[in-house]
C-alpha cells in the first residue's frame, strides 16, 4: 500500500500533469476575474449631471416689498463627460421648487453591457428639457438637441453614422421590435427625474450602466451633511 501511494503520488508530480493543473487553475481564476468584471459593469453607473442650487425665492417671501406669489428657483445645470470631466454649467430660472428632468435613455441588451462593447456598453442619456412641477413639460427649457449626438457620450470627437441612427431613429427601436433587436438595443424611451430642491443644494444625476437614469441629493451648502428628499417641505 505505501508503495502504491507512493507511485501515486509521484504520477501527481508528474511535470505534464503539474502543467495541466496549473493551467486549469489559471483558466477557472481568469472566468472568475471576467465574471467580476461583468456583474460590475452590469450593475454600475456614472455621474452624467450635477445640479447645484445658487439661488431661492420661496412663495411668500416679501420681495420688493411684497411676498413671492410662487417659489423661483434658480440652478446651474452640468453635464459630465465621459472622462469625467465637466462641460460649460448652463443656469435656469425655474418657476417652482420641484424641478423635473427629462431625457431620452437608449439601454442595451444585457450581452453587451456585460462585455463592455465600446458603444453599447452602457445605456445614454439625451438630455431633452428642464421644467418645474406646475410647467407643461413642452414649457420647459430645452438641453441637447434632438436627433443629434450628445457631446458627453460621442466616443470619437466626430461622431460615427452608428452613433447618429441611435438618436435620429430613437423613436423608431419604440415601435419596431425588429429594428431595435438589429441594434441590440433593449429599450428606447423617455424618462423623468424629479425632486423638490432648496438654495444650497447640490444634487446629482447618473446612469445605470443596465438601467436608466437616477437623481441622488449630495449635500447642501448650507451645512453639509447630507439628507434626504424628504426632509425637504414643500410649500405650496
Amino acid at each position: 500500500m505505501v508503495a502504491a501511494f507512493g507511485a501515486g503520488a509521484a504520477w501527481m508530480l508528474l511535470p505534464g500533469e503539474a502543467g495541466r493543473l496549473r493551467r486549469e487553475r489559471e483558466e477557472l481564476e481568469r472566468q472568475r476575474f471576467e465574471l467580476q468584471r461583468a456583474v460590475q459593469r452590469l450593475s454600475g453607473e456614472e455621474r452624467v449631471a450635477e445640479v447645484r442650487v445658487v439661488d431661492q425665492v420661496l412663495a411668500g417671501q416679501i420681495v420688493g416689498g411684497e411676498p413671492a406669489p410662487h417659489d423661483v428657483t434658480t440652478i446651474e445645470f452640468i453635464e459630465i463627460d465621459r472622462q469625467g470631466h465637466p462641460l460649460p454649467s448652463r443656469r435656469f430660472v425655474i418657476h417652482d421648487r420641484v424641478i423635473h428632468f427629462d431625457a431620452l435613455v437608449i439601454k442595451f441588451d444585457q450581452q453587451d453591457v456585460a462585455a463592455g462593447d465600446p458603444l453599447r456598453g452602457k445605456s445614454l442619456a439625451l438630455f431633452r428639457r428642464i421644467y418645474g412641477e406646475r410647467q407643461q413639460p413642452a414649457e420647459g427649457f430645452r438641453i441637447d438637441p434632438e436627433g443629434d449626438v450628445p457631446n458627453v457620450y460621442r466616443v470619437q470627437p466626430a461622431p460615427s453614422s452608428f452613433e447618429r441612427q441611435l438618436w435620429s431613429r430613437f423613436w423608431d427601436y419604440a415601435r419596431n421590435p425588429d429594428l431595435a433587436a438589429r441594434d441590440h438595443v433593449r429599450v428606447a424611451q423617455g424618462e423623468s427625474v424629479y425632486e423638490p430642491m432648496l438654495k444650497g443644494d447640490v444634487w446629482t444625476l447618473t446612469l445605470q450602466n443596465n438601467g436608466g437614469l437616477n437623481i441622488r441629493f449630495r449635500r447642501t451648502e448650507r451645512s453639509g451633511p447630507a439628507r434626504s428628499s424628504s426632509q425637504s417641505p414643500i410649500v405650496n
